[in-house]
Parts: structure tokens; sequence; C-alpha cells
């Protein structure tokens, strides 16, 4: 059985060198050669291509990339984690093209490892509050909003961020 720090120690490089850093070579090193990427940009795709595509996609959509970890469980042969990204829209993403924001990104991701390697990925992303914040140009766009109408939180929320100066 891998212990929860062993498991820590691969998500936080598959998040700090790939994600981060950009890195693609991390999915080759710390992904099975059939990995499933669930609730991705492209659930068809399979193995360390699959979130080489991830990495693709957010680093061509945002600039100055930073993933943080806010939250890390782990049992058995499972981990799950919360976490926030922030960057700048500077490339398309879902379909809107770069607005030049500063934005603030949410997600829970639960991971299924066979050994030390991750098998299988499940997200919860929050690109609907993301997509709301883009196309309203930075501003609150409704109750569940950070900093709308009954909306919970202000900048630090989901989709929350600042227009670039």
């Amino acid at each position: 059985m891998t212990s929860a720090e062993k498991l820590r120690e691969v998500v936080d490089k598959v998040y700090d060198e790939g994600l981060n850093g950009g890195d693609l070579s991390v999915a080759d090193r710390h992904l099975t050669a059939d990995f499933r990427n669930n609730g991705s940009h492209d659930d068809s795709m399979r193995g360390p291509e699959a979130f080489k595509h991830t990495i693709k996609v957010q680093r061509g959509a945002f600039s100055d990339v930073k993933y943080e970890i806010l939250d890390f469980v782990a049992q058995d042969d499972k981990a799950a984690v919360r976490w926030v990204m922030r960057g700048r829209h500077t490339g398309p993403f879902i379909g809107i093209p770069a607005t030049g924001l500063e934005i603030e990104h949410h997600g829970m991701i639960i991971f299924r490892f066979e050994g030390e390697k991750i098998a299988e990925r499940w997200g919860i992303v929050d690109n609907f509050a993301l997509q709301r914040f883009l196309q309203s140009g930075g501003k609150p766009a409704g109750p569940l909003t950070p900093g709308g109408p009954g909306g919970a939180g202000g900048p630090g929320g989901p989709g929350g961020g600042k227009p670039a100066a």
C-alpha cells in the first residue's frame, strides 16, 4: 500500500512541475500508460498524452499559471485535492477569446493510483463561474458569482479576480 505522504509527493510533482512549470514529461513519469482523465478537456484521450493535452490547453489560455493545492486527503489508493489556479487570461479558453483578466479558477479532483502512478482522474472544475466572469469583462455576473447579488465572498471566490492593468 502506498502511503498518503507518497501520494501527496506525486500529486505535488504533477501540479508543480506539470501544470505550473509546463513540463510535459511529468505525465510520462507519474501517470500510467492507460491513464484516464475523466471530466477534462477531452475524455476520449488516454494515457499520459491526455494530461499533456490538459497542460497545453491551460498554459495556452493562461499566462503566469500558478496552481495551489488548498486541501489534500488520501486513503488507500485514492487522493483528493481542492485547488485554486491563478493566472492571466491571455489565450482562448472554452470558446472565449483572451481578455487579459487576472483570474482565479477553482476545482476538486479525485485521483486513483496504481502503485505510485496516477491511473485515473475525476474532476469537478468550476468552469461555469470562470466563463461568466470572463464574458462579463471581470464583473460579478450573478447571485452565485462572488461579489454578485447575494453571492458569498469577493475577489477570492470562484471566478474572482481583477482586470489587467
